[in-house]
This record gives C-alpha cells, structure tokens and sequence, in this order.
C-alpha cells in the first residue's frame, strides 16, 4: 500500500468509516465492497459530495483483518518475542 496506508489502517483499527479515491489500485482492491469504506473516482468532486451525505457504517472487529493487519494480541506476541530475543543476544 502506499503512502495512505497507515491512515487506512487506522481507520479500520479505530472503527472510523472511510472516504477515499480510488487513486491506489492496490488498496482500492482491498477495499472495494467493503462497507465501510466508500471510494470514489479521482478527479469528480460531485461523486464525494453524494458519498460524504450518508456515511458508511463503522468497521467492524474483523475489518483489520481485511488489510492484512495483526491483531492486537499477535502484536503483543511479537513485540514480546522481539524483545526477549535482544535481551538473549545481549547476555
């Protein structure tokens, strides 16, 4: 994903729903028909208007899931992990 994809991610991690272009072809693969994302072509103003009157709904627990993101408990595990190996190559 490109530069957006952190903001994306935060948008499905904090169940914020999400209006974006469709300018990236990877991530509006990912996205498109989901429902809490709405997308809309780059370059036509008019199309965000109508989008921007009706939100979608939020995202639900399993949308991080839909980018490919860890959930919070693998995180912990890897940071976990992560750092139990740097202490060990450290003694």
């Amino acid at each position: 994903m490109g530069k957006e994809s952190g903001l994306v991610m935060d948008t499905a991690r904090l169940g914020v729903p999400l209006l974006l272009s469709g300018y990236d072809p990877d991530l509006t693969a990912r996205l498109t028909g989901q429902p809490w994302a709405r997308l809309f072509p780059v370059g036509d103003p008019g199309t965000l208007d109508a989008l921007a009157a009706g939100l979608p709904p939020r995202p639900g627990p399993g949308s991080p899931a839909v980018l490919g993101m860890a959930t919070a408990a693998e995180q912990a595990a890897f940071l976990t992990t992560t750092y139990a190996r740097l202490l060990e190559a450290l003694r």
